[in-house]
Formats: structure tokens, C-alpha cells, sequence
């Protein structure tokens, strides 16, 4: 499994819309800094995980999976799993 770190709004977005992207293969992980909020409202499919002390906010279709000290706030239909 590839990782891709993000750390910004704009580096998870683009990585969201690559196409040469597959949850098959990749993993997005948001390792942004506390206290900087990234939102993300559909995941495209493509499995992605809070991690370190990020702090994400997730609404619409989104699923993110949090570990380590990240923060996540769901909203809307969004799932967070949690380990």
C-alpha cells in the first residue's frame, strides 16, 4: 500500500482528484497540524486516514478513519472510525 501524506486543504484535494489514484493501492493520510482544520466532504472512494494530531472535518459522504491523537468531526452522513 502507497501513502500519500497531506498535510494543507489544497494537497488532500488534489490528491482527491487524481486519477491515477486507487484505495486498492493508496492510502490518503492527512497529517496536517493541530489546530488547522482540512474538511473533506467526499472521499472519492479512496481510503483516507487522520492521523498524528490532525484535525479534520468530515460531512457528506465522507468516511475517514482517525488514529494516533487526530480529531475528527463528522457531520451530515459522514463516518469516522476510530482506533
Amino acid at each position: 500500500m502507497t501513502e500519500i501524506i497531506v498535510k494543507t486543504q489544497a494537497e488532500l484535494d488534489a490528491a482527491l482528484a487524481r486519477d491515477d489514484i486507487s484505495c486498492d493501492t493508496h492510502e490518503i493520510i492527512i497529517a496536517g497540524p493541530a489546530g488547522v482544520w482540512i474538511t473533506i466532504g467526499d472521499d472519492h472512494g479512496q481510503d483516507v486516514r487522520a492521523s498524528g494530531s490532525a484535525t479534520v472535518e468530515a460531512s457528506g459522504s465522507a468516511t475517514v478513519r482517525a488514529s494516533g491523537s487526530a480529531t475528527v468531526r463528522a457531520s451530515g452522513s459522514a463516518t469516522v472510525r476510530a482506533s
